[in-house]
């Protein structure tokens, strides 16, 4: 009985030391492949902007030129959708105009209908929203001038409702008097 105890306990203590080494090795692996990740999506939604500073974690990032004057900002919004939420990035100048726009992918766990919802990914869809300021962000059928996805209206009416309250509530930071105020640079995603 107790050379079985001392041979479970020699295991789990093998086990858990091998466990621990991968851990450690693997972790900082994982988070450098998730911050070039976040990156390249936040580089997506604002192009001219080679830093990005996080002012809300993992919410709202101050985007920078390589001079670290502030350009604009992105934004992370998740509406609802027909079946689920729709993360949706979208970066904005200081004026409160939208540069880009970015929605999750299925793989990234956008669940709107294969085939309808989804094309809320679709080039043509997000480029409209480009030029546009809070104001001009409606759907035709709600008196707007944004074309809605043909039989995902839920989905479409959800990305721009999630993209026009996200600009509204983060209209404080663009709208700020000291426009070049640069935020602590420890977290900064330069050069990812």
């Amino acid at each position: 009985m107790v050379r079985m105890i001392l041979t479970l306990t020699i295991i789990c203590l093998v086990a858990a030391t091998a466990l621990s080494f991968v851990y450690q090795n693997t972790v900082p692996r994982i988070e450098e492949e998730k911050s070039n990740k976040l990156f390249s999506h936040l580089k997506v939604v604002f192009p001219s902007a080679d830093d990005f500073v996080p002012i809300v974690e993992d919410t709202l990032w101050e985007a920078r030129d390589d001079c670290g004057h502030k350009l604009g900002f992105v934004a992370l919004v998740a509406p609802r959708g027909y079946a689920g939420p729709i993360e949706t990035l979208v970066g904005f100048n200081l004026e409160g105009t939208i540069v880009g726009l970015r929605t999750a992918t299925p793989s990234e766990g956008l669940k709107e209908t294969p085939g309808l919802g989804v094309k809320v990914n679709d080039d043509w869809f997000q480029k409209q929203f480009i030029g546009k300021g809070v104001d001009g962000l409606l759907l035709k059928a709600d008196g707007g001038s944004l074309d809605a996805i043909t039989a995902a209206t839920i989905s479409s009416r959800a990305v721009v409702n999630g993209v026009r309250l996200g600009l509204e509530r983060f209209s404080q930071y663009w709208q700020h008097e000291d426009r070049d105020t640069l935020a602590p640079e420890p977290d900064s995603l330069k050069g990812k």
